[in-house]
């Protein structure tokens, strides 16, 4: 698989100052407030969140997880993967990574950022690169809907959390999303699958969120 890396965030020097994330910020109150009103089996229609307040949500969302210090190192590893030869799915990938860049100085559970940027060609391109980069999240783009029973067993052998831009990608297998739903962001967390990948969510997290059982 040939890919390719992006990082737009690095290990911080010494002396760095960071801003931390922390789960009680308003800015996830009022994202999440409207996972409230959703009946727990309404299927609606779900359209694209923009990709500057995806990955802020995800950001917050991942303070939620109580095994986040024990699967991370010094730093929190995310992968943004596109489908090798999809310009579509590439563009947004390369969306979803450029979002991350403004984030480059906030600190989730402590921990920095390093985002690396794949291109997927294959299952055993995906579990070198998550091996060599030490991979914690997995951001799967768009254009991959043959591949998503695949790359769930990958990240559930690599207790990998994953995050999917599709809600059909949630619904097949992995871990949570950000959609916008009836015109509400809404996260919608696969909770077998996200505790099968090693995620340990609060119970604060699963009343805020849509939750598939």
């Amino acid at each position: 698989m040939a890919s390719h890396y992006n990082r737009t965030a690095k290990t911080p020097a010494p002396g760095t100052r960071h801003k931390p994330v922390f789960p009680c910020a308003v800015a996830v109150a009022v994202a999440m407030s409207a996972i409230l009103g959703l009946p727990g089996n309404q299927r609606a229609l779900a359209e694209e969140v923009p990709a500057s307040r995806q990955v802020l949500i995800v950001m917050r969302a991942l303070a939620y997880d109580g095994n986040l210090k024990a699967r991370s190192g010094e730093t929190i590893n995310i992968a943004v993967i596109h489908k090798k030869g999809s310009s579509a799915s590439e563009q947004a990938a390369n969306a979803i990574t450029r979002a991350f860049g403004p984030l480059q100085s906030t600190l989730v559970a402590g921990l920095p950022l390093v985002v690396t940027h794949i291109a997927y060609g294959g299952p055993d391109g995906l579990k070198k690169a998550i091996a060599g980069a030490g991979i914690d999240l997995l951001y799967v783009c768009e254009g991959l809907d043959g591949d998503i029973n695949t790359i769930k067993e990958i990240t559930r052998d690599s207790r990998v959390l994953s995050v999917g831009t599709r809600q059909e990608y949630v619904e097949k297998g992995l871990a949570f999303g950000v959609f916008e739903i009836d015109g509400k962001s809404t996260i919608l967390l696969n909770l077998p699958a996200s505790r099968n990948e090693g995620a340990a969510f609060t119970s604060d997290f699963l009343r805020l969120a849509k939750v598939i059982r």
